[in-house]
């Protein structure tokens, strides 16, 4: 009987240690930028799509909710003004893209965070005639951060966003490497 009340004893200690949180990395308030390639791809368009340089500016608070689960809201601008595709007669450019997003995680080890997110996003397309296209879309991807220093992360993502307006329809897929600043 004591053999069994000590071995449910240092299970118990062992599981209650593991579910500790590993630190308070990843947490409290950051900015971040991002850079690399993206490509838009639009129904039902004859356009020669093409990959593009892509940069997204992005805020974030997270908070965590206990056994290494991290979860926040980022809020994140693409100030970007890039040619979308293009044939003989014209071309479409994205203006802008602005999103919220929701990020749920979960730190694997001290310094690594392994995370998925989904959000609204909310983008500008000007079209073949000159016409401006305002687009809703969702939002979804993964990534990987890593600190580097209490205060500074680096990481990657891979993020796909859906816009949609009446029959128009764009999906654009982005890879980029984050470097931020944790406050």
């Amino acid at each position: 009987m004591k053999k069994a009340l000590l071995t449910v004893l240092a299970l118990g200690s062992a599981a209650m240690v593991s579910a500790q949180p590993l630190s308070n990395t990843f947490t409290g308030p950051s900015v971040e930028i991002g850079a690399g390639i993206s490509k838009t791809d639009l129904k039902n368009s004859n356009l020669k799509e093409k990959n593009k340089f892509d940069i997204a500016i992005r805020g974030n608070y997270n908070v965590e909710y206990g056994a290494n689960w991290i979860g926040g809201i980022e809020v994140a601008a693409k100030p970007i003004h890039v040619t979308v595709g293009k044939n003989a007669a014209g071309k479409v450019t994205q203006k802008f893209d602005a999103s919220a997003s929701y990020l749920q995680g979960y730190r694997f080890t001290e310094n690594a965070m392994f995370y998925g997110k989904v959000g609204y996003h909310y983008g500008k397309f000007e079209g073949i005639n000159g016409h401006d296209r305002r687009m809703n879309g969702v939002g979804y991807g993964a990534g990987l951060k890593y600190t580097v220093t209490p205060n500074v992360e680096v990481g990657g993502e891979w993020e796909q966003t859906r816009f949609k307006r009446g029959s128009d329809k764009a999906t654009n897929n982005s890879y980029m490497a984050t470097v931020g600043y944790r406050f």
